[in-house]
């Protein structure tokens, strides 16, 4: 009498099977409620909890590893940088197991973005580094590009502004080879955002146009709203005020016409910073509290750590002393719980200001030696940082001369 029962390896063969539908099942789930955030938000665990199972089961690898590289881009506009790190790896580790380079390279890439959004900008440059390699040896020029962008972004963080100019350079002849308009606004404002770091203002105006153009041309309204809300910055810092006013509300409209509240309240924290330079620090405080909410609801900490210290500068322009100092305080928490170092030391920095407005010696120096640990923890501070620190440092010898000659 035969056995018609399945073996233990076929039953493991149907299962793996099974994973690997079910991943394929969340990726065409993504694919077509890609423009539709907030249902993505709803089945994120579960889409998630798919991807880590196929990423487990051989037979599931490919799909998992589709899955995976697909939802990078909604875990990376709603800031869950930290917690995507893990999938990321766990992909990365199965794409070399699998003999799949095309996955480890774009792996790569997306770990390297994961690492320089949390605030390591040397290990992102590791992994962007990685990727271009292998892109190149695949001989894969979209790919290369899209790195080299990446990689200009964290050049810049890291004060090497001809190399991140090079990278730039590099990836702009690239796309423009391939005819990629929309990876060439991409790159275009990457290097706008370089020549404005070393105070290259119309180089910088110059790009963000092109970039604007380019996204234009691509029907990218997202990327245009980017590149407004960029000129903006160059114009606000020329004190033209009015100009740079119209192009952030221009591009609040824009993000608001594609349904991104994210990015329009990003855009409404630049516009209550321009709001404040010109002296109006109510307004700016209104506006400021209008795009936190948004954050929070979004639990985007990185913009919600660096809004709360926009919070304590209007604050504290209104004389609220006390309450400045509370969201100097959580801006500092957020940072560090984000990983960002530099920023983190510049809200104990605005912090030890507002205390030493008081006469609060002991705490004004409390919160500018814990500012310089985390400053040395850094290989390059950036000069702005370090001109705060310098300045505040100084307040509080003059304020302990004063002190003890009393």
């Amino acid at each position: 009498m035969s056995d018609d029962r399945p073996s233990p390896d076929d039953f493991l063969a149907r299962f793996q099977r099974k994973v690997a539908a079910n991943a394929a099942a969340w990726q065409a789930f993504l694919q077509e409620e890609g423009n539709d955030p907030a249902a993505l938000e709803r089945e994120l665990a579960n889409l998630t909890k798919a991807a880590q199972q196929a990423l487990v089961e051989p037979l599931a690898w490919a799909a998992g590893l589709d899955l995976v590289g697909a939802a990078w881009r909604h875990a990376e506009l709603r800031g869950y940088w930290q917690e995507w790190q893990q999938l990321l790896a766990q992909g990365l580790t199965v794409s070399r197991q699998a003999g799949r380079a095309d996955f480890e390279a774009l792996l790569l890439d997306q770990l390297g973005e994961a690492s320089r959004l949390a605030g390591d900008n040397r290990g992102a440059a590791a992994h962007f580094q990685a990727s271009l390699a292998l892109f190149r040896a695949l001989e894969q020029p979209a790919g290369a590009g899209r790195a080299l962008s990446h990689l200009s972004q964290v050049q810049l963080a890291l004060n090497d502004w001809a190399a991140a100019a090079s990278s730039c350079q590099e990836a702009a002849a690239i796309f423009q080879a391939l005819q990629r308009p929309e990876s060439l606004g991409l790159v275009y404002n990457n290097w706008g955002l370089v020549c404005q770091e070393q105070e290259q203002l119309d180089e910088a105006l110059l790009h963000f146009e092109q970039a604007a153009a380019a996204f234009r041309s691509a029907g990218n309204l997202r990327g245009e709203a980017k590149a407004l809300v960029n000129r903006s910055d160059v114009l606000r810092r020329r004190q033209a005020w009015p100009e740079a006013e119209g192009y952030l509300r221009a591009g609040i409209a824009l993000y608001d016409q594609l349904g991104d509240p994210l990015h329009s309240a990003s855009t409404q924290m630049n516009l209550g910073i321009l709001l404040f330079e010109t002296g109006r620090p109510a307004e700016a405080l209104a506006l400021s509290l209008e795009a936190e909410e948004v954050f929070r609801r979004l639990r985007h900490r990185p913009f919600l750590a660096r809004i709360c210290n926009n919070h304590g500068i209007f604050l504290a322009a209104l004389g609220r002393l006390a309450e400045a100092q509370e969201a100097f305080d959580e801006s500092a928490r957020l940072h560090l719980e984000n990983g960002d170092q530099l920023y983190a030391a510049s809200a104990l920095i605005n912090g030890a200001e507002v205390l030493l407005d008081q006469q609060r010696g002991a705490e004004a120096s409390a919160h500018l030696a814990q500012a310089n640990s985390l400053l040395s923890g850094l290989t390059r501070p950036p000069r702005w940082v370090m001109k705060d620190f310098q300045a505040q440092e100084a307040r509080l010898e003059g304020l302990a001369g004063t002190q003890h000659g009393a």
